[in-house]
């Protein structure tokens, strides 16, 4: 009987598959942006400012403008994007029952002239012709795009976001075996392009101002008028860079979100991520199991017959989240241990009132 565990590991390994089995990317056509104003909310972020502006200024043509609203940054954020020609914003204080994301976006998209709103993240990169190939997603002005970065990984401490990854991508409930995605899901916060008709309309920042994960109840907002939302992989179009701070910044980064993220997450993806993460978990438990003495032959092969499917599911969605290494899906519970980790202590900390530092702000 004990063969039945492996066996139902590896069964388990399907819900990822349904998930993640219709992965889309940015299509590799083009338009022009010159209706596109670029909005880039920015705190504290002299370390990555620099290489997105240079990477927009490498853009083989140019979008209407390019607005950094600083963020009450305590830094040097507002003088290098001024360095490289963005106009900068310096919004009034925030006032109560608002997000730091959600008022710098907001003031972002008054002071925007364009036709359509890109909201970019400051840790993100354009690579070579992306703006012309999100230009390309304007062409029907009734659809929302988001796009979710390819995270680069320069430092070892950096696989551990493996999982994380992964369980965002599979969290939207864009990519998986539905009946209609544009209309189920939710949307990346990284890589925005709305148009600024829908935006108005909604309410754009300001009806989700209280959220820390704003992407998630945006997405609500247009599904309640009726609006479709395509989201994308963004591997060769758009990257990122999220913790180059240390072991420090990524914990506090996914501890201060994580929990939120799966609060909001769809039924069925939520249901089938877990049931993802179960069989992992069960795949781990059975190797060891089967190199004890009273395990029998078919016991240890399908023991290890399962492990290996989850290392091959781990590789594949790995790589379609960022630069993870195979060494990182061949030892996946390393990454599942981290991730079981944080997130518990996520959840216990949330429970007892404990609030995040992150970018010299207390959030719940």
């Amino acid at each position: 009987m004990m063969v039945l565990l492996p066996i139902l590991a590896a069964v388990c390994g399907a819900a990822l598959w349904l998930l993640l089995a219709r992965p889309r990317f940015v299509p590799l056509r083009s338009a022009s942006p010159s209706a596109i104003s670029i909005i880039i909310p920015a705190r504290n972020e002299e370390a990555n400012i620099g290489p997105l502006l240079e990477s927009i200024r490498n853009q083989n043509t140019t979008p209407r403008e390019v607005i950094v609203v600083d963020d009450d940054s305590t830094d040097s954020t507002a003088s290098i994007a001024a360095g490289y020609l963005a106009r900068v914003i310096q919004p009034p204080p925030i006032p109560s029952g608002w997000k730091g994301k959600t008022w710098a976006c907001h003031h972002g998209a008054a002071h925007a002239t364009g036709d359509w709103f890109l909201f970019l993240d400051a840790d993100t990169r354009l690579e070579p012709g992306a703006l012309e190939r999100l230009a390309f997603l304007t062409r029907d002005p009734a659809r929302v795009s988001s796009v979710c970065p390819f995270h680069h990984i320069l430092r070892p401490y950096e696989q551990l976001s493996a999982f994380f990854n992964v369980i965002m991508l599979a969290g939207i409930n864009a990519f998986g075996i539905q009946r209609d995605p544009s209309r189920e899901a939710a949307l990346f916060g990284q890589c925005l392009l709305i148009p600024k008709p829908i935006y108005q309309k909604t309410g754009g920042h300001e009806a989700v101002r209280t959220d820390i994960l704003e992407n998630f109840s945006l997405a609500r907002h247009l599904e309640a008028a009726g609006i479709p939302r395509d989201c994308y992989l963004g591997r060769g179009t758009v990257t990122m860079r999220m913790f180059p701070g240390g072991f420090r910044e990524l914990w506090s980064s996914w501890k201060k979100g994580f929990t939120t993220g799966a609060a909001n997450t769809a039924p069925r993806a939520l249901a089938l991520t877990s049931i993802w993460i179960f069989g992992a978990m069960l795949a781990c438990v059975c190797v060891p199991l089967s190199l004890t003495p009273f395990a029998d032959t078919p016991f240890r092969v399908a023991s290890a017959a399962a492990y290996l499917l989850h290392a091959a599911l781990c590789l594949c969605a790995f790589r379609l989240a960022g630069a993870f290494s195979t060494r990182n899906a061949l030892f996946f519970p390393v990454s599942l241990l981290f991730y079981q980790t944080l997130f518990f202590t996520a959840v216990i900390g949330r429970r007892l009132g404990i609030r995040t530092l992150w970018k010299g702000r207390h959030v719940d």
